[in-house]
């Protein structure tokens, strides 16, 4: 069995006294492994992620990252080791070039010569997204939104993370901007390269994640294996649909009826 990366139990997050945006939360991301989180806007995805990253405190429930508990580090604390959030939108520095855009991210984590740690990676992120080296010099805030979402995870996989987050990357863009920004995540993935990502439906979700969790109204309705789970089983646990299927021992599959 996989080690487990991310661990959460029973999370609950609350914006003011006594509103829970979500609750009872338990999710898993094993090393190596892909999870997608699927829900409508309002669901509490973004909370979620939030309270990972550390920018939300937890009302109640634990939440473990390579066994340690993260409710004891700061966000700087969790970036450094490894886990590493891709906000909605993109997070470039629009007033410096693509390369001073890599530069920085690689200045954030480490005390290594930044150059260095740029160009041991920019074979691989130039690969992937030619128009970034074509524009290397250019002013980031002149890109186009896929391309300044391709620099995002540029300078997301610039960091090395343990495990990646993301949050909507879909949102806004194009379609064959989409596609290619998922063949990208399926590069990462390739590389051992652990992901938790969220987005608003499952179509792309299902090429990349080995796991699906669906949330609405800020609880878990249901969480197994993609393959198990089928596109009308995640639409109806999305609407609020009833009688949905187990797809594996209880143990290992979450489901919640309300």
């Amino acid at each position: 069995m996989s080690e487990q990366l991310l661990s959460l139990r029973g999370v609950a997050v609350g914006y003011r006294r006594g509103v829970l945006a979500i609750r009872g939360i338990d999710l898993d991301v094993a090393a190596g492994d892909a999870v997608g989180v699927v829900g409508m806007n309002g669901a509490g995805k973004s909370t979620l992620l939030r309270a990972i990253s550390g920018g939300l405190p937890l009302a109640a429930g634990v939440c473990r990252f390579g066994g340690d508990d993260l409710g004891r580090m700061s966000p700087a604390q969790r970036a450094r080791n490894g886990l590493v959030l891709l906000p909605e939108g993109h997070q470039v520095i629009k007033t410096l070039t693509v390369r001073q855009n890599l530069l920085l991210a690689a200045r954030s984590l480490t005390f290594r010569r930044a150059s260095r740690v740029v160009a041991r990676h920019e074979g691989l992120i130039y690969d992937m997204f030619p128009v970034l080296e074509e524009r290397s010099s250019q002013l980031a805030g002149l890109l186009s939104g896929g391309e300044q979402q391709m620099l995002s995870l540029s300078r997301a996989l610039i960091t090395a993370p343990r495990l990646l987050i993301l949050d909507e990357p879909s949102l806004g863009l194009a379609p064959v901007v989409v596609d290619r920004i998922y063949q990208a995540l399926e590069e990462f993935r390739s590389t051992g390269m652990s992901m938790l990502v969220v987005e608003q439906n499952d179509q792309h979700l299902r090429g990349l994640c080995n796991r699906l969790i669906v949330i609405r109204d800020g609880v878990s309705v249901l969480s197994g294996p993609t393959a198990d789970l089928s596109a009308a089983e995640v639409e109806r646990a999305y609407f609020g649909g009833s009688e949905l299927r187990d797809t594996q021992p209880h143990t290992e599959l979450t489901m919640t009826r309300e």
